[in-house]
């Protein structure tokens, strides 16, 4: 518990048991106003402990909340990367050169030439040097089953996608006969939540973690061994490079990195036609920040993703309205807010205008008294502080005698 005047730790409690904690706020019956956040926990036991005192909801902890809420609705519906239509010809051409194999170059490179480009020009374009795009432009068109083009892991994976499938179908059959979803599991052996996977509309056979990018060794040199592989720049040529700038890891890392981006672009253009792929977490991240504040993702990018899937526009308009809401501190439009929202009739959506339906005078009171949580979250911090530097051992009551001593003799401004 933190004084906003004196702006000094007044008390402290081992547990966060609603009956503990109600009980050991009855002892302060001159508290007039608290800060929460959206614990219900909290606010059961403010509501029996200081029955006068008025709550306040933490303003932050309201945004982080739609935004998370928003976060996992992004999670659901996109699997993997976000596909969608190329924006422009130059990305077009840069992933082909970046990602294509040599028959996909070559075309690409006869095309140029078909287009009566010079082999200068065509060096400016695609940034090759003149030896490589000599080799592309006389390269002897090769065609190569999209099956046989395929890796082991490709295979791999397009089996088990239809695998999956085939367990969907059978669920999907057993439902439209009128089979009860407690009867399909206990004759598939399926997990209820499996089976309700199977049988929702947003349901894909794609594993949410396909094409999902790991922040390994390559992370940060991604950009850049993409780039002089457009240049047709030899792996060993890259490795030299990108060490140089402090890369730790090994030439055989670099190739199955290219491989892996290649298998997955070619299995989406396979489903979907050409497209490029948007990095879920820049979409994400949009959701916290504006569009000038995250320069991986174009203007451009971002109104067709909007264009290719409609239902994101309305919850970035949401986040940001209730953003101006609070911001503004605009009681009036609160209620229409929540109703909207909730007219989305997206699960995680509902859930959190439900919470604020059900807390609504306490996050009504954020919007209209300046109190926040920003000198509890601050002393929460001091107090993990002083705990490492007891390493731990000493037991709580020693803990929280050595915060409130070293709280009276400290002064604040």
């Amino acid at each position: 518990m933190v004084d906003t005047d004196s702006r000094r730790i007044i008390d402290m409690i081992e547990t966060r048991e609603t009956e503990e904690v109600t009980q050991w706020l009855s002892t302060f019956p001159n508290v007039e106003v608290v800060s929460r956040d959206g614990s219900t926990t909290y606010a059961s036991a403010i509501t029996n402990g200081l029955p006068k005192a008025v709550q306040v909801s933490d303003r932050f902890h309201l945004l982080q909340n739609l935004c998370d809420k928003a976060n996992k609705y992004f999670q659901r519906i996109f699997q993997g990367r976000v596909a969608i239509p190329m924006t422009n010809e130059s990305e077009r051409r840069k992933q082909i050169l970046s990602l294509g194999t040599k028959e996909e170059k070559s075309r690409l490179l006869k095309a140029l030439s078909g287009e009566g480009r010079t082999m200068s020009e065509i060096e400016m374009i695609t940034g090759m040097s003149k030896d490589a795009v000599r080799k592309y432009v006389n390269m002897n068109d090769v065609y190569i089953t999209d099956r046989e083009n395929q890796t082991v892991r490709g295979k791999e994976h397009d089996d088990a996608v239809q695998k999956v499938q085939e367990r969907a179908d059978i669920v999907r059959q057993m439902k439209s006969e009128g089979v009860s979803i407690a009867e399909i599991v206990r004759k598939t052996g399926f997990k209820s939540d499996t089976v309700q996977r199977y049988l929702s509309d947003g349901f894909t056979p794609v594993n949410g973690h396909y094409g999902r990018r790991r922040e390994g060794k390559l992370y940060c040199f991604r950009n850049n061994v993409l780039q002089m592989r457009a240049e047709s720049k030899t792996y060993a040529y890259i490795y030299n490079i990108i060490r140089a700038q402090g890369y730790t890891g090994t030439v055989d890392a670099i190739r199955g990195f290219i491989s892996k981006e290649r298998r997955i672009t070619n299995d989406i253009q396979s489903r979907v036609g050409q497209v490029e792929l948007i990095e879920k977490k820049w979409l994400v991240s949009l959701l916290y920040k504006p569009l000038k504040d995250v320069p991986a993702l174009t203007k451009e990018q971002f109104i067709s993703v909007l264009k290719t899937y409609p239902l994101t526009a309305p919850i970035y308009r949401l986040v940001n309205r209730f953003r101006g809401i609070v911001k503004r501190r605009d009681v009036a439009k609160l209620g229409k807010w929540i109703v909207d929202a909730a007219s989305l009739d997206i699960d995680e959506i509902c859930a959190f205008t439900n919470g604020l339906k059900n807390d609504l005078p306490a996050v009504t009171n954020a919007l209209i008294y300046d109190y926040n949580n920003g000198l509890a979250e601050g002393s929460v911090n001091k107090v993990k502080v002083i705990k490492r530097i007891m390493y731990g051992r000493c037991r709580f009551g020693t803990l929280k005698n050595k915060v409130l001593l070293l709280e009276q003799s400290r002064s604040f401004n």
